[in-house]
């Protein structure tokens, strides 16, 4: 005997309805931010970042560049009487000098 109301359709109906009455519209709360106001704070704290990490110009010369490999090797040498190859300056270093050095063979 075929079912004169099947249960599948009127069961996704209830599902669909209870679900749309989840949805609020209520205000926020009073400590909650506004849109704007989260917005102008995430915008702060990009300039704070992009201020904090400043990329420097390149060098223009090769004069300018092994001037400054060799200030960097120097202060990498202070650093190794005092601390291993791993540590978190020297590997910083080791960083900028590799990015002068392919800097120096652009210029070549």
């Amino acid at each position: 005997m075929p079912d004169t109301f099947p249960m599948f359709p009127w069961s996704c109906m209830a599902l669909v309805l209870a679900l749309a009455g989840c949805g609020s519209n209520a205000p926020l709360k009073a400590g909650t931010p506004s849109i704007e106001q989260r917005l102008l704070e995430l915008e702060r704290r990009m300039d704070t970042m992009e201020a904090r990490f400043a990329v420097a110009p390149p060098y223009r010369n090769k004069a300018e560049i092994q001037a400054h490999i060799q200030e960097l090797e120097a202060e990498r040498a202070e650093l190794l009487i005092r601390y291993l190859p791993q540590h978190p300056a020297i590997q910083d270093i080791d960083r900028m000098l590799w990015i002068l050095d392919k800097q120096l063979k652009e210029l070549e």
